[in-house]
């Protein structure tokens, strides 16, 4: 029989074992609990630093596209894709991404010209109508939101309809300030805007040019909306120099001979001249291609005055549209043409020099009676210039993606409009990013110089 001292005893051994396993057990619990949230911890600052160096990225390509603009501008549609993908920064990249406009014969990566895109501000109705995806109450409410009045035009919506939502707000009566404000128009919708986002991976480039016809699902232009089809801020100066001297003007008395002026300073053969301005006659000219045709001038006459001459107009010119970088659903928007006329012009530029700032085969391409109709709305020279960065960090964990806008028709290139757009995801196939989580290295571009310098960026 055991006695009662050594059972007591037993039991108290067996207790101990039984503490110390829990305790064991528990700091082991802690151990991996702390190691746990260590391991989070680290993974949250590696990710913190990512997202820093991606955002570092970004900044050096505002400052990269900046730098292009002050220095460049003349020469960007000479240089290769090549030269805004896969841009080295420290040991991140950034792409300046192109919207897929259904066009194999426009670049993928680069800087978007605003002259290129048809402007909100005091778009006609026509146009608006003949983008893709927009439906007829939705151009009657953007003619509505940005007039003067509050009188009901066509199917639009004024101050009754706004009044009437759940978080009521009045009709503008102004002109627009920024292309996302399109959200707040009646029937405007954000698939309309951005897209249902089925098109294709931004950074390849698309085989096929689609037409109007083709099903919402299939259309790369439809599929990603109207936004980048439009602008407000397209504006050039009605001068020309940097000095901002005063263009002949050929819209009022006496313009024979101005015009006669203009032509023996560009060196013009003295017939020649004669022959130009006898043909022109004493009628008022209206725009460029009135006196392309009236003039019987040759294509590189033509393009040695296009910059000296003006038609009136105040000290700034807005609306117009560049027919050397105007995607083909702006050219079939354009107010006065039909889809005849963009497919010609399509196939002319094709064969033109995309370097050029010819503007004379647009009106061969379309004839005389429709170029004299368009010749006030068409130009061939861009002061505002859009951006899509996509900026990614060394290692992969982190992107950043910035729109902005810069202005170059005062004195340096300045950014009017940025807005960070990171949250819409990653927009190039995900087999890049993914290849630079896995330490891949990328296949360069551009090299981190400024073109046509030994400058290192």
């Amino acid at each position: 029989m055991i006695r009662p001292i050594t059972a007591n005893l037993l039991r108290r051994r067996g207790t101990i074992l039984i503490t110390t396993m829990v305790i064991s057990i528990a700091l082991a619990g802690t151990v991996i609990v702390l190691c746990r949230s260590m391991r989070v911890e680290m993974q949250v600052s590696a990710n913190g630093a990512a997202a820093a160096e991606a955002s570092s990225v970004e900044r050096g390509a505002e400052q990269y596209i900046l730098a292009l603009l002050a220095n460049y501008k003349s020469d960007l549609r000479s240089m290769s894709e090549e030269e805004f993908a896969n841009v080295p920064v420290g040991h991140g990249y950034f792409w300046l991404l192109r919207p897929d406009y259904d066009d194999p014969a426009l670049p993928v990566f680069g800087l978007m010209e605003e002259s290129a895109k048809i402007n909100l501000v005091g778009a006609a109705y026509d146009e608006l109508i003949r983008l893709p995806g927009m439906t007829y109450p939705a151009a009657s409410s953007i003619m509505d939101w940005y007039d003067e009045d509050s009188n009901v035009e066509r199917d639009g919506a004024e101050d009754e309809y706004y009044l009437s939502l759940p978080d009521p707000y009045y009709c503008k009566n102004a002109p627009f300030e920024t292309v996302e404000e399109l959200l707040m128009v009646r029937e405007v919708f954000r698939d309309m805007l951005y897209g249902d986002g089925t098109g294709p991976p931004l950074g390849q480039r698309n085989a096929t040019r689609g037409g109007m016809g083709r099903d919402m699902f299939t259309d790369p232009q439809l599929a990603r909306g109207i936004f980048d089809l439009l602008t407000v801020y397209t504006s050039e100066p009605n001068q020309i120099g940097d000095e901002g001297q005063s263009r002949t003007n050929l819209g009022g008395g006496d313009r024979r001979d101005r015009l006669r002026t203009v032509l023996t300073n560009r060196s013009v053969a003295e017939s020649r001249v004669n022959e130009i301005v006898n043909a022109v006659g004493p009628a008022a000219m209206n725009n460029l291609f009135d006196l392309y045709f009236r003039g019987r001038l040759k294509p590189e006459e033509l393009d040695l005055i296009q910059d000296d001459v003006r038609f009136g107009g105040g000290e700034r010119l807005t609306r117009r549209i560049n027919l050397n970088a105007a995607p083909p659903a702006v050219l079939r928007a354009i107010e006065g043409l039909d889809e005849e006329d963009a497919e010609k012009l399509i196939a002319a530029r094709s064969g033109n020099d995309p370097t050029s700032d010819s503007i004379a085969w647009a009106a061969d391409a379309l004839g005389e009676g429709k170029a004299r109709a368009i010749g006030a709305r068409v130009t061939w020279k861009t002061y505002q210039y859009s951006a899509d960065i996509l900026a990614v960090s060394g290692n992969g964990r982190a992107f950043k993606r910035v729109r902005i806008v810069v202005d170059t028709a005062d004195a340096a290139p300045q950014i009017v409009y940025r807005r960070d757009i990171t949250e819409r995801g990653w927009p190039m196939e995900g087999e890049i990013l993914a290849s630079i989580r896995r330490g891949e290295a990328m296949a360069r571009g551009a090299q981190n110089v400024l073109p046509g310098t030994g400058s290192r960026f």
